[in-house]
Protein backbone atom coordinates (compact mmCIF):
# COMPACT_ATOMS: atom_id res chain seq x y z
CA UNK A 1 0.00 0.00 0.00
CA UNK A 2 1.40 3.38 -0.96
CA UNK A 3 2.17 5.74 1.89
CA UNK A 4 2.20 9.55 1.57
CA UNK A 5 5.68 9.85 3.06
CA UNK A 6 7.50 7.84 0.38
CA UNK A 7 10.47 9.52 -1.23
CA UNK A 8 13.31 8.55 -3.53
CA UNK A 9 16.77 7.52 -2.42
CA UNK A 10 20.26 7.57 -3.87
CA UNK A 11 22.42 4.47 -4.15
CA UNK A 12 25.78 4.14 -5.88
CA UNK A 13 28.06 1.17 -6.40
CA UNK A 14 27.11 -2.47 -6.96
CA UNK A 15 23.93 -3.41 -5.21
CA UNK A 16 20.94 -2.82 -7.43
CA UNK A 17 18.84 -0.14 -5.83
CA UNK A 18 15.20 -1.23 -5.71
CA UNK A 19 13.32 1.81 -7.01
CA UNK A 20 12.24 3.63 -3.85
CA UNK A 21 13.17 3.61 -0.21
CA UNK A 22 11.14 4.81 2.78
CA UNK A 23 13.33 7.75 3.68
CA UNK A 24 12.88 11.26 4.87
CA UNK A 25 12.64 14.34 2.67
CA UNK A 26 15.86 15.88 3.92
CA UNK A 27 18.21 17.40 1.38
CA UNK A 28 21.72 16.04 2.04
CA UNK A 29 23.09 18.34 -0.65
CA UNK A 30 26.07 19.88 1.11
CA UNK A 31 28.11 20.10 4.26
CA UNK A 32 25.58 22.35 6.04
CA UNK A 33 22.53 20.08 5.42
CA UNK A 34 19.34 22.06 4.91
CA UNK A 35 15.65 21.19 5.24
CA UNK A 36 12.96 21.97 2.66
CA UNK A 37 10.68 24.81 3.75
CA UNK A 38 7.59 22.57 3.60
CA UNK A 39 8.91 20.09 6.17
CA UNK A 40 6.96 21.40 9.15
CA UNK A 41 5.83 19.76 12.39
CA UNK A 42 3.38 17.46 10.60
CA UNK A 43 6.04 16.51 8.09
CA UNK A 44 8.03 14.79 10.83
CA UNK A 45 5.67 11.84 10.36
CA UNK A 46 7.28 11.39 6.97
CA UNK A 47 10.59 10.68 8.72
CA UNK A 48 9.42 8.62 11.68
CA UNK A 49 6.84 6.23 10.25
CA UNK A 50 4.41 4.46 12.63
CA UNK A 51 5.75 1.49 14.59
CA UNK A 52 4.82 -2.15 14.00
CA UNK A 53 3.72 -3.44 17.39
CA UNK A 54 3.36 -7.02 18.57
CA UNK A 55 -0.18 -8.47 18.67
CA UNK A 56 -2.21 -8.21 21.89
CA UNK A 57 -1.63 -10.87 24.57
CA UNK A 58 -3.04 -14.32 23.92
CA UNK A 59 -5.16 -16.18 26.51
CA UNK A 60 -3.35 -17.90 29.42
CA UNK A 61 -0.78 -19.23 29.85
CA UNK A 62 0.61 -16.55 27.52
CA UNK A 63 -0.89 -13.22 28.44
CA UNK A 64 -0.90 -13.55 32.21
CA UNK A 65 1.29 -14.94 34.96
CA UNK A 66 5.00 -15.71 34.65
CA UNK A 67 6.39 -15.63 31.13
CA UNK A 68 9.70 -17.32 31.95
CA UNK A 69 9.79 -20.80 33.46
CA UNK A 70 13.10 -22.41 34.33
CA UNK A 71 14.54 -25.18 36.45
CA UNK A 72 16.21 -28.59 36.47
CA UNK A 73 14.93 -31.35 34.21
CA UNK A 74 13.59 -34.34 36.13
CA UNK A 75 15.11 -37.75 35.45
CA UNK A 76 11.72 -39.04 34.27
CA UNK A 77 11.86 -36.71 31.24
CA UNK A 78 15.30 -37.74 30.01
CA UNK A 79 15.06 -39.39 26.61
CA UNK A 80 11.55 -38.01 26.05
CA UNK A 81 10.79 -35.59 23.15
CA UNK A 82 11.38 -31.91 23.89
CA UNK A 83 7.68 -30.99 23.57
CA UNK A 84 6.83 -33.31 26.48
CA UNK A 85 8.55 -30.90 28.90
CA UNK A 86 6.12 -28.18 27.83
CA UNK A 87 3.20 -30.50 28.51
CA UNK A 88 4.71 -31.33 31.90
CA UNK A 89 4.53 -27.62 32.75
CA UNK A 90 1.09 -27.07 31.20
CA UNK A 91 -0.85 -30.36 31.27
CA UNK A 92 -3.95 -28.82 29.66
CA UNK A 93 -2.03 -27.57 26.61
CA UNK A 94 -2.67 -29.23 23.24
CA UNK A 95 0.43 -31.23 22.14
CA UNK A 96 0.36 -29.39 18.79
CA UNK A 97 0.63 -26.09 20.66
CA UNK A 98 3.55 -27.45 22.70
CA UNK A 99 5.33 -28.50 19.52
CA UNK A 100 4.68 -25.09 17.98
CA UNK A 101 6.29 -23.39 20.98
CA UNK A 102 9.45 -25.46 20.54
CA UNK A 103 9.58 -24.70 16.81
CA UNK A 104 9.06 -21.03 17.68
CA UNK A 105 12.37 -20.97 19.59
CA UNK A 106 10.84 -20.58 23.05
CA UNK A 107 12.47 -23.64 24.70
CA UNK A 108 16.11 -23.69 25.76
CA UNK A 109 18.18 -26.59 27.16
CA UNK A 110 21.39 -25.69 29.01
CA UNK A 111 21.35 -22.19 27.47
CA UNK A 112 20.93 -23.46 23.91
CA UNK A 113 17.73 -23.00 21.96
CA UNK A 114 15.89 -26.14 20.78
CA UNK A 115 13.88 -26.04 17.56
CA UNK A 116 13.08 -29.73 17.05
CA UNK A 117 10.08 -30.75 19.19
CA UNK A 118 11.03 -34.40 18.72
CA UNK A 119 14.64 -33.97 19.94
CA UNK A 120 15.46 -36.24 22.88
CA UNK A 121 15.83 -34.48 26.21
CA UNK A 122 19.36 -34.98 27.53
CA UNK A 123 20.07 -31.64 29.23
CA UNK A 124 20.29 -30.75 32.91
CA UNK A 125 18.42 -27.42 32.90
CA UNK A 126 15.63 -25.84 30.88
CA UNK A 127 14.18 -22.39 30.27
CA UNK A 128 10.83 -21.82 28.61
CA UNK A 129 10.19 -18.25 27.45
CA UNK A 130 6.50 -17.84 26.67
CA UNK A 131 5.73 -15.14 24.07
CA UNK A 132 2.85 -13.03 25.39
CA UNK A 133 1.06 -13.37 22.02
CA UNK A 134 1.68 -17.11 21.67
CA UNK A 135 3.66 -18.89 18.90
CA UNK A 136 2.37 -16.60 16.18
CA UNK A 137 4.26 -15.22 13.19
CA UNK A 138 2.99 -11.68 12.67
CA UNK A 139 5.93 -9.91 11.00
CA UNK A 140 6.96 -10.20 7.36
CA UNK A 141 9.11 -7.77 5.42
CA UNK A 142 7.75 -5.21 2.97
CA UNK A 143 9.67 -5.74 -0.33
CA UNK A 144 9.27 -2.02 -1.11
CA UNK A 145 11.59 -1.28 1.83
CA UNK A 146 14.49 -3.24 0.32
CA UNK A 147 17.10 -0.66 -0.62
CA UNK A 148 19.76 -3.01 -1.99
CA UNK A 149 19.94 -6.70 -2.75
CA UNK A 150 22.67 -8.73 -4.46
CA UNK A 151 24.61 -11.94 -3.88
CA UNK A 152 26.54 -10.50 -0.92
CA UNK A 153 24.15 -8.33 1.04
CA UNK A 154 20.73 -6.82 1.56
CA UNK A 155 19.95 -3.39 2.98
CA UNK A 156 16.47 -3.07 4.47
CA UNK A 157 14.70 -0.03 5.84
CA UNK A 158 13.60 -1.63 9.13
CA UNK A 159 10.36 -0.60 10.76
CA UNK A 160 10.31 0.53 14.38
CA UNK A 161 9.21 -2.40 16.54
CA UNK A 162 10.66 -5.65 15.20
CA UNK A 163 14.10 -6.62 16.54
CA UNK A 164 16.94 -7.22 14.09
CA UNK A 165 17.72 -10.74 15.34
CA UNK A 166 15.83 -13.48 17.25
CA UNK A 167 14.77 -12.89 20.85
CA UNK A 168 14.98 -15.60 23.57
CA UNK A 169 11.19 -16.10 23.40
CA UNK A 170 10.65 -15.66 19.66
CA UNK A 171 12.85 -16.74 16.76
CA UNK A 172 10.37 -15.80 14.03
CA UNK A 173 9.28 -12.16 14.39
CA UNK A 174 12.54 -10.39 13.63
CA UNK A 175 14.15 -8.85 10.57
CA UNK A 176 16.71 -11.62 10.00
CA UNK A 177 14.14 -14.43 10.11
CA UNK A 178 11.64 -12.51 7.98
CA UNK A 179 14.29 -11.81 5.32
CA UNK A 180 15.26 -15.50 5.35
CA UNK A 181 11.63 -16.46 4.74
CA UNK A 182 11.42 -13.93 1.91
CA UNK A 183 14.70 -14.87 0.19
CA UNK A 184 15.00 -18.57 1.08
CA UNK A 185 18.63 -17.91 2.07
CA UNK A 186 20.61 -18.35 5.28
CA UNK A 187 21.51 -14.79 6.26
CA UNK A 188 23.73 -13.17 8.91
CA UNK A 189 23.39 -9.90 10.80
CA UNK A 190 26.68 -7.98 11.21
CA UNK A 191 24.63 -4.81 11.81
CA UNK A 192 21.89 -4.46 14.43
CA UNK A 193 19.48 -1.68 15.24
CA UNK A 194 17.54 -1.52 18.49
CA UNK A 195 14.02 -2.88 18.04
CA UNK A 196 12.55 0.59 18.63
CA UNK A 197 14.85 2.26 16.06
CA UNK A 198 13.86 2.33 12.40
CA UNK A 199 15.99 2.67 9.31
CA UNK A 200 18.72 1.20 7.14
CA UNK A 201 20.05 -2.18 8.28
CA UNK A 202 22.72 -4.25 6.51
CA UNK A 203 22.27 -8.04 6.34
CA UNK A 204 24.96 -10.34 4.89
CA UNK A 205 24.02 -13.02 2.35
CA UNK A 206 27.06 -15.25 2.91
CA UNK A 207 29.74 -16.01 5.48
CA UNK A 208 32.54 -14.09 3.74
CA UNK A 209 30.42 -10.94 3.35
CA UNK A 210 29.42 -11.19 7.02
CA UNK A 211 33.07 -11.40 8.06
CA UNK A 212 34.12 -8.43 5.91
CA UNK A 213 31.18 -6.29 7.01
CA UNK A 214 31.76 -7.19 10.65
CA UNK A 215 35.39 -6.14 10.35
CA UNK A 216 34.37 -2.90 8.62
CA UNK A 217 31.91 -2.07 11.41
CA UNK A 218 34.44 -2.83 14.15
CA UNK A 219 37.12 -0.63 12.55
CA UNK A 220 34.79 2.30 11.84
CA UNK A 221 34.91 1.96 8.06
CA UNK A 222 31.13 2.00 7.73
CA UNK A 223 29.75 5.50 8.16
CA UNK A 224 26.28 5.85 9.70
CA UNK A 225 23.80 8.70 9.97
CA UNK A 226 20.77 8.95 12.20
CA UNK A 227 17.93 11.42 12.60
CA UNK A 228 16.82 12.13 16.18
CA UNK A 229 13.91 14.26 17.36
CA UNK A 230 14.07 15.87 20.81
CA UNK A 231 12.30 18.52 22.87
CA UNK A 232 13.47 22.12 22.50
CA UNK A 233 14.59 24.74 22.83
CA UNK A 234 17.04 24.75 19.97
CA UNK A 235 20.63 24.70 21.29
CA UNK A 236 23.05 27.56 20.69
CA UNK A 237 25.42 25.36 18.69
CA UNK A 238 24.93 24.23 15.10
CA UNK A 239 27.41 21.39 15.43
CA UNK A 240 29.03 19.68 18.39
CA UNK A 241 30.98 16.53 19.27
CA UNK A 242 29.73 14.55 22.26
CA UNK A 243 32.45 12.57 24.02
CA UNK A 244 31.54 10.37 26.99
CA UNK A 245 32.32 7.10 28.70
CA UNK A 246 29.58 4.47 28.44
CA UNK A 247 29.31 1.91 31.21
CA UNK A 248 26.74 -0.45 32.67
CA UNK A 249 25.58 -0.15 36.25
CA UNK A 250 22.88 -2.28 37.92
CA UNK A 251 21.89 -3.66 34.52
CA UNK A 252 21.46 -0.23 32.92
CA UNK A 253 23.71 1.71 30.53
CA UNK A 254 24.82 5.24 31.38
CA UNK A 255 27.06 7.95 29.93
CA UNK A 256 29.45 9.96 32.06
CA UNK A 257 32.36 12.35 31.67
CA UNK A 258 34.92 9.80 32.88
CA UNK A 259 35.57 6.71 34.92
CA UNK A 260 35.57 3.04 33.92
CA UNK A 261 33.80 2.05 30.74
CA UNK A 262 34.11 2.51 27.00
CA UNK A 263 34.97 5.84 25.35
CA UNK A 264 32.41 6.95 22.76
CA UNK A 265 31.95 9.84 20.36
CA UNK A 266 29.00 11.16 18.34
CA UNK A 267 29.00 14.17 15.98
CA UNK A 268 25.74 16.14 16.13
CA UNK A 269 24.29 18.72 13.74
CA UNK A 270 21.14 20.73 14.42
CA UNK A 271 18.91 20.44 11.36
CA UNK A 272 15.96 22.54 12.43
CA UNK A 273 13.39 23.53 15.02
CA UNK A 274 9.72 22.63 14.60
CA UNK A 275 7.44 24.08 17.26
CA UNK A 276 8.81 22.74 20.51
CA UNK A 277 10.84 20.00 18.79
CA UNK A 278 14.42 19.96 17.50
CA UNK A 279 15.67 17.63 14.76
CA UNK A 280 19.31 16.47 14.95
CA UNK A 281 21.59 14.61 12.59
CA UNK A 282 23.70 12.18 14.63
CA UNK A 283 26.84 10.53 13.25
CA UNK A 284 28.27 7.94 15.67
CA UNK A 285 32.05 7.71 15.46
CA UNK A 286 32.12 4.67 17.77
CA UNK A 287 29.65 1.83 18.09
CA UNK A 288 28.49 1.39 21.69
CA UNK A 289 25.14 0.01 22.82
CA UNK A 290 22.47 2.74 22.92
CA UNK A 291 25.21 5.27 22.10
CA UNK A 292 23.11 7.95 20.39
CA UNK A 293 20.29 7.62 22.91
CA UNK A 294 22.75 7.96 25.79
CA UNK A 295 24.64 10.85 24.22
CA UNK A 296 21.49 12.83 23.50
CA UNK A 297 20.34 12.40 27.11
CA UNK A 298 23.84 13.26 28.37
CA UNK A 299 23.69 16.47 26.35
CA UNK A 300 20.31 17.33 27.89
CA UNK A 301 18.28 16.46 24.79
CA UNK A 302 16.81 12.97 25.35
CA UNK A 303 15.13 11.54 22.26
CA UNK A 304 11.35 11.76 22.18
CA UNK A 305 9.74 8.41 22.96
CA UNK A 306 12.83 7.13 24.79
CA UNK A 307 11.32 6.04 28.09
CA UNK A 308 14.59 4.45 29.19
CA UNK A 309 16.59 7.69 29.08
CA UNK A 310 14.08 10.41 29.87
CA UNK A 311 12.50 11.25 26.51
CA UNK A 312 9.06 12.81 26.22
CA UNK A 313 5.89 11.01 25.19
CA UNK A 314 5.76 9.93 21.54
CA UNK A 315 4.17 7.12 19.52
CA UNK A 316 7.62 5.55 19.07
CA UNK A 317 11.31 6.14 19.67
CA UNK A 318 12.03 9.09 17.37
CA UNK A 319 15.35 7.77 16.10
CA UNK A 320 15.97 6.70 12.52
CA UNK A 321 19.04 5.23 10.79
CA UNK A 322 18.86 7.43 7.70
CA UNK A 323 22.22 7.00 5.96
CA UNK A 324 24.98 4.48 5.29
CA UNK A 325 28.27 4.72 3.39
CA UNK A 326 30.55 1.69 3.06
CA UNK A 327 32.71 -0.41 0.78
CA UNK A 328 30.85 -3.27 -0.86
CA UNK A 329 32.06 -6.54 0.73
CA UNK A 330 32.27 -8.28 -2.66
CA UNK A 331 33.55 -5.61 -5.04
CA UNK A 332 35.06 -3.01 -2.74
CA UNK A 333 33.18 -0.27 -4.59
CA UNK A 334 31.64 2.60 -2.64
CA UNK A 335 27.98 2.29 -1.68
CA UNK A 336 26.07 5.30 -0.31
CA UNK A 337 22.47 5.32 0.88
CA UNK A 338 20.50 8.26 2.17
CA UNK A 339 21.57 10.93 -0.29
CA UNK A 340 24.95 12.39 -1.29
CA UNK A 341 27.42 12.81 1.55
CA UNK A 342 29.63 15.87 2.05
Amino acid sequence: MARPWRSAFNATGDGGGRGRLWLCQLNFGGPTLTLPADLGPLGLGEIFDPPLNAPPPAPPPYGSGAHVHLGEISASLLGQPAWSLVIKLFPAMDPKEAMALVEFGSLWFDDRVVFDPMADISAKNFRLNLPAYGPRVYYEIDPARLALRDGDLLVYDKEAGPPTVPAPHDSKNNLLAALERYTGLTLRAPHRLDAATSGLTIVAANRLAASRLGQAFSTGKIKKRYLALTRGPKPAFEKTLVEAVISKEAGRYKASAGGPGYPSRTALTVLGEYGDKVLFLAEPLTGRTHQIRLHMAYLGYPIEGDRLYGGGEAPRLMLRASGLAFGHPGTGKAVTLGGPWP
